[in-house]
Order: C-alpha cells, then structure tokens, then sequence
C-alpha cells in the first residue's frame, strides 16, 4: 500500500512572507487606533445671524412648533440650540430633538437643559445625553411649552446657512399626536452648535516608531524562516 503523507507543518517561503507582512502592517494599524484630531466646532444650522424677523408662532403644551436642520457626509455631537423668542417665555417651556421620517418629527432623542432664566431673544439650550447625529440625515428642534408655559418663536423669510440649513417647519397641535404637514420658505429662527465626529489622523513620530518595530519584527521572523527552511 502507498504510504500516507502528511501535509508538512513547516509554512512555505511565500505564504509565510506574506503572514508576517500582514501582522506587521496590523502592529502598525494597531498602534495608530484612537489616535485623532480634535473636534471642531461647527455651526450645523444659523437663521439668526444676519436675518431679519418676519413674525412669531406661539407654541404651548398643545401647539408644538418644530424646525429642521441637517448634517452632511460627518456625524456630530450637538452641542448647543439657540431659539429666538420675541418676550419672554413664560412658564417652563421644553425644547426636544427629534428624528425625521419623511418631513416629519418621528422619535425624541431627547430634551436640552433650560437656560437659567428666560429673556426675549436669543436663549441658549445646552445638550446632554443626545445620541450622536448620524451623517446625511435630517433632525428637528421642537419647541413646546409645559403646563400652562407658552413662548412666542420668532420666524424669517432670509435663507439659514451652515452645512444642515432647511427651510422646513412642522406644526402640531395635539402635542405632538400628529402633525399638521411639512411647510417651507420661512423657517424659525435658532442656531444649531456641533462638534464634528474626530477624525484619525496619522501622528509622524508614532509612525515612525511603529514602522520601526514592524521592520525589526519582519527581520527576525524572516531570519527564523530561513532557518526553518
């Protein structure tokens, strides 16, 4: 009968060579994980700037008034909204992120923290715990009031600007039960503050002493394949 052979343990020149090659690059790749630039500020959404007021809408705890705003090919923590309001809000009003689906407000993602007090103007709503903005995707602010607040949200007919500008505004007057119907062309006024998702980046002197250490690897397993061999 012929004699079996068992397939050798010892690896060939080239697969071995392309092995080591491909746990070298990974060291390399490794060793620049979480390495990343800093976030950069980024204005999403701006009709307040250089806008001139047209009127108001009221929003209460049954008139919900929503504006939407945009991200572009990043994704961005929100940092900050600000609402213009023509007096002062009275009572405790609640500002809400919402998701979009089809031109109207879907899913809270949560509710901004309150100024200290209010004022007429310019109101600034800080976030926290808002998920992180997804690229190409639409959000809306959404202002409303509790119990018996209301506040008067100023509008413009002048363009917003920033990467996720949108004229579009939204309406609900079941306290968000359904909504009255996607309109365009004079959108609220506010500002949305981002900070753009970090970039990786490639620091020179980690490169350096990665592309180093891949070297000196790639040295001595391809001096043991050749003892091998």
């Amino acid at each position: 009968m012929p004699t079996a052979h068992l397939p050798s343990c010892k690896p060939s020149g080239r697969p071995f060579r392309n092995g080591s090659s491909t746990w070298g690059w990974a060291i390399v790749a490794a060793m620049l994980v979480g390495q990343a630039a800093n976030a950069a500020p980024v204005v999403l959404y701006d009709s307040l700037n250089g806008s001139t007021v047209s009127d108001s809408d009221g929003a209460n705890n049954s008139n919900w008034l929503a504006n939407q705003f945009n991200t572009d090919a990043a994704s961005y923590t929100l940092q900050s909204v600000v609402l213009d309001f023509s007096a002062a809000p009275l009572g405790t009003i609640a500002v809400d992120i919402y998701s979009d689906a089809s031109g109207t407000p879907s899913t809270s993602l949560g509710t901004l923290t309150n100024p200290g007090s209010f004022g007429a103007g310019s109101n600034t709503f800080s976030a926290s715990g808002i998920p992180t903005l997804a690229s190409a995707s639409s959000f809306w602010v959404v202002l409303r009031g509790v119990g018996a607040s209301s506040a008067d949200w100023l509008y413009t007919s002048d363009t917003p600007t920033g990467v996720g500008s949108s004229t579009n505004t939204n309406a609900s007057g079941n306290a968000g039960a359904s909504w009255a119907g996607l309109t365009s062309g004079s959108p609220y006024m506010m500002t949305v503050n981002a900070t753009a998702s970090a970039v990786p980046e490639i620091d020179p002197a980690s490169f350096g002493s990665a592309l180093s250490l891949v070297l000196g690897s790639l040295t001595i397993l391809e001096r043991r394949r050749r003892q091998a061999a």
